[in-house]
């Protein structure tokens, strides 16, 4: 295991890990300053923490770090990489990254501002992978890098005709300095962004693959179902819980107290079960009287009838909103006049997938499969209910079967936890 610790942000704060599943090249990224403004790397000897893996079979691996939501960024973010990099999209192979700050920097899916807040870091490592393949193969032929190009994953020699691929180059370029500054591309030399190019997940999906957090599966698992009150701030009085344990396939049913956080643990009431069916049918015998006396109060037919009060000429020129001035009066002259009133319902983030999350946790540690948008929150969040440390815990990301802004929390990660 090779390590390099660079000493200049403005080295891009690149790390090169040699010798990372069967060799080849591995370029990725450390962000975290050192008080002495250095930068170290520590990296796991066989994690994939790195944005590019060029293996010597050619297959060019790379790591999405972001959530992907149905938004396209993990096949988006790889593409900025790869045209950079110069590389063969047939030659790509996507992959999600590991939930780690200090390697990726900050991992979330809101906003619509996946490819803005990455775009630049991830042209130059593309660009820093190429730069190393082009000066491994400049060295084999012994002449200038000026006198090479690359294109669709092959590095060219323009006055002998020379060619190698990235996959016969990969491990000479591991052993490349990585380069202290990078040209990029103009806009107008794209070859790959800005052409159709289908989700990498595509066929997987379609074909009914594995991918999202509802899909996980590890061995002995127990399914369960959570009910809170449906006033935010209520907590459980009593539950039938003797006639819950005693149904088909229920393992257990309990009350937690919760710690009174909406986005993290409220009171409810838990089902254990050994399939999903199980869990399911006992929720819908599940008995539970809600202690509502400090619960939110608010209504939406309320609202609603406020609204309808301050649209009105007399709400007007009450205690509203809206101030009584030129509009009214012009109104008041006009002889034609249109009256309308809109509202819209109070709507659940329903998704597709179901809020879920699959908690293992064992011997001081917790590991997690979510579909979440902060993975980074979820990962103290859980640490410090269950009284571990953030480093006890890892997220495995799954993709996300739709979230508009609902899966920023976390509350089922802790739920399942």
């Amino acid at each position: 295991m090779k390590k390099l610790a660079i000493t200049s942000p403005t080295r891009r704060q690149f790390i090169k890990l040699g010798a990372v599943a069967g060799g080849g090249l591995v370029l990725g990224f450390y962000l975290s300053a050192k008080p002495n403004n250095q930068w170290a790397v520590r990296p796991e000897k066989d994690s994939l923490n790195a944005y590019i893996q060029i293996k010597p079979n050619g297959e060019i691996i790379i790591a999405a770090q972001n959530p992907e939501i149905g938004q396209g960024v993990k096949t988006s973010l790889p593409m900025i990489v790869a045209e950079e990099l110069e590389a063969n999209w047939s030659d790509v192979k996507v992959v999600q990254s590991t939930i780690n700050k200090e390697l990726f920097g900050s991992q979330f899916a809101g906003g619509s501002l996946s490819v803005a807040t990455t775009f630049d870091r991830l042209r130059n490592a593309g660009a820093s992978a190429k730069s190393m393949l082009i000066a491994a193969a400049a060295q084999s032929w012994n002449v200038a890098e000026s006198e090479c190009t690359a294109e669709q994953s092959t590095v060219m020699h323009g006055i002998s005709g020379k060619q190698l691929s990235y996959g016969q180059l990969a491990d000479r370029a591991a052993e490349m300095p990585i380069p202290g500054k990078v040209t990029l591309k103009k806009p107008s030399e794209y070859k790959l962004l800005g052409t159709r190019v289908g989700g990498v997940d595509n066929r997987a999906i379609v074909t009914g693959q594995p991918l999202f957090g509802i899909d996980a599966n590890v061995p002995g698992m127990q399914y369960a179902v959570y009910a809170k009150c449906p006033a935010t701030g209520g907590s459980v009085k009593s539950a039938n819980l003797k006639a819950i344990k005693a149904l088909p396939g229920v393992s257990d049913a309990f009350i937690l107290q919760g710690n009174g956080v909406v986005e993290d643990l409220m009171p409810g009431v838990a089902i254990v079960a050994n399939s999903t069916w199980s869990a399911l049918s006992a929720r819908k015998q599940l008995q539970v009287e809600w202690d509502e006396s400090n619960a939110a109060k608010d209504s939406w037919t309320q609202y609603q009838e406020q609204a309808r009060i301050a649209s009105t000429e007399s709400g007007r020129a009450g205690k509203s909103v809206y101030k009584k001035g030129n509009v009214d009066k012009k109104l008041k002259e006009s002889s034609q006049r249109l009256d309308a009133f809109y509202q819209y319902p109070f709507l659940s983030h329903a998704q597709l997938e179901p809020q879920n999350c699959t908690a293992y946790v064992k011997d001081g540690r917790c590991e997690l499969w979510a579909p979440t948008q902060m993975p980074q929150r979820a990962i103290p969040q859980v640490a410090k209910l269950l009284g571990i440390s953030d480093d006890a815990v890892t997220l495995n990301q799954t993709r996300i079967g739709g979230g508009f802004g609902r899966r920023l929390m976390n509350d089922y990660c802790s739920e399942a936890a």
